[in-house]
């Protein structure tokens, strides 16, 4: 009989507003697949529990405990009590990976399913923890999707999700690309790369592409996610939910490619592609700005700065305590925007208090 210890993996990676939700609705939607809401719990408390082998009845509840205070849990809708009683039958010998995937099963997706064949992650915050991943589940396979840098920027801006920075934003979606393409390379089959504008252009072609990279059985009928969903399920009733995924509720089309050539002024585009560097045509996009000038690479310096000072602080804050870990990397972003707008742009803040 197969349980869930058996179950392959398979995450979702990239920089956010790049179409990971959507891939992950896709999935989703297909009834074999158990691909939850993103919560970083699986890395917040490796540091606590990752190395555990004999789960008592104390650890057993004390992780309980621990991944329901884990930031977004809630929207995956697990009460205390069923999270418990789920998890105390593996009391005994079991790997980390083996306790997570007890707590994956428990989630109640917005769309029927069937036999469950394959769990899923879509988290963007991943795309730097791989290795890691790859470490808790031996064998689990990893999809980065990426967006055009400009339109990436023009969809984070407009939704507050980061310091509205140009330089910042796309600095930061090099870094992810940087570091995804060396996995490509030092883990060749496991790492897959697939373009925003690939997947809602020609969306049959690109999910038979990555069905067959995860061994998912294709359902063409995956395609009408917008129809089949409970809409009265509190995940998708949820304000937050409709606020940054009303998209959700719509067909695939592609009117959000390009955006940017009418959202960004000329200066705008030359610090992005000034941000880029050479990871644009790396990552399959044209610079139209290949040589901006002096004057771009300074105006774009600040931005790149602070992108680097961020990625050098998530690797000291990964060594710190679980608790104030999760608090920083998962709380200071939004904390960080909020500060922003309430100097440059305070009528935007609203829908931040219920994040």
């Amino acid at each position: 009989m197969t349980t869930s210890h058996d179950l392959p993996f398979f995450f979702i990676v990239g920089r956010p507003r790049s179409g990971t939700t959507l891939l992950r609705t896709l999935f989703d939607a297909n009834a074999h697949v158990v691909i939850p809401p993103e919560s970083q719990f699986v890395v917040n408390l490796y540091s606590r529990y990752g190395k555990v082998t004999n789960w008592t009845m104390d650890l057993i509840d004390a992780f309980a405990a621990d991944v329901q205070k884990q930031w977004l849990f809630s929207t995956w809708n697990i009460s205390p009590e069923a999270l418990r009683k789920a998890l105390l039958p593996f009391v005994g010998n079991h790997t980390y990976g083996d306790i997570c995937k007890v707590v994956y099963m428990q989630y109640q997706s917005i769309y029927p399913k069937g036999d469950i064949l394959f769990f899923g992650d879509k988290n963007p915050g991943y795309t730097i923890y791989t290795e890691r991943l790859a470490n808790i589940f031996p064998n689990a396979k990893f999809i980065h999707i990426t967006r055009d840098y400009r339109d990436h920027f023009v969809s984070v801006r407009n939704v507050d999700f980061e310091l509205p920075m140009i330089s910042l934003v796309v600095f930061k979606w090099r870094l992810f690309v940087k570091h995804f393409r060396e996995m490509v390379k030092k883990h060749p089959g496991t790492h897959i790369e697939i373009k925003y504008e690939d997947l809602v252009m020609h969306p049959e072609k690109e999910m038979k592409r990555l069905c067959e990279f995860t061994g998912v059985p294709f359902d063409p009928q995956i395609f009408d996610f917008y129809k089949q969903a409970d809409l009265d399920n509190e995940i998708s009733k949820s304000e937050v939910f409709r606020k940054f995924h009303s998209g959700l509720f719509k067909k695939i089309n592609p009117d959000k490619i390009g955006v940017y050539k009418k959202e960004l002024t000329t200066r705008q585009i030359k610090i992005a592609d000034a941000a880029a560097g050479k990871y644009a045509e790396l990552a399959g996009y044209q610079r139209e700005y290949k040589h901006p000038g002096l004057w771009v690479y300074l105006l774009a310096f600040p931005g790149i700065v602070i992108a680097w000072k961020l990625r050098l602080l998530t690797k000291i804050v990964d060594h710190f305590p679980y608790t104030l870990r999760e608090r920083i990397l998962s709380r200071w972003p939004l904390m960080l925007a909020k500060t922003y707008l309430k100097i440059f742009n305070p009528k935007k803040l609203t829908g931040f208090s219920d994040l």
